[in-house]
């Protein structure tokens, strides 16, 4: 299995780029080995020190490591677990679309910028940027993957994502990150 290393604006998340689609019509994101429950490699990852979250993408697994390692302590102990833990027998993890008719035409038209717009761009630093609500003009998403805790994540929100979201859906008058 081939593994490249790519670094993420987040000095604490490397991305480790496979040969293979990890993730179709979304991503998949794990605070802890007990949310892993299901996906034995990704728990087998959880359980190298200093590992605080595993996040998968279409065709990449972005770890956070804990701010007091260095990437140099940790790097090849998650490559070699990878390698290590994957299943043979793989099969594409499959996510449901989401059903959004029972949104709003706004919130339709947000997340419609989110996905053709600025998600193809969050994923290639390893993250991914999803919609909670929209209430009163103000968009709430969770950031996550290589972006939820890095240092750019505020500037990007607001000069990226809110600036982007407002030209192209006029309701919107602001952006705010939350975390859940």
């Amino acid at each position: 299995m081939d593994i490249h290393v790519q670094q993420t604006p987040n000095p604490d998340t490397l991305k480790f780029v496979l040969d293979l689609e990890l993730v179709q019509n979304g991503s998949i994101e794990f605070k802890s080995s007990l949310d892993a429950n299901g996906y034995p490699f990704v728990q087998k990852i959880f359980g190298l020190e200093g590992v605080e979250l595993v996040f998968l993408g279409s065709n990449f697994i972005s770890i956070k490591k804990q701010s007091s390692l260095e990437w140099e302590q940790l790097l090849e102990k998650v490559k070699d677990s990878i390698k290590n833990n994957f299943p043979a027998d793989f099969k594409t993890i499959i996510l449901k679309k989401i059903d959004n008719k029972n949104q709003d035409e706004v919130f339709k038209r947000i997340e419609e910028v989110l996905e053709l717009k600025i998600r193809p761009a969050v994923a290639m630093d390893g993250g991914n940027i999803s919609l909670k609500s929209f209430v009163d003009g103000v968009a709430e998403v969770e950031l996550q993957g290589s972006c939820a805790g890095c240092p750019s994540s505020t500037l990007t929100l607001k000069q990226g994502v809110e600036r982007m979201l407002v030209h192209y859906v006029p309701e919107v008058k602001s952006v705010r990150a939350v975390s859940l």
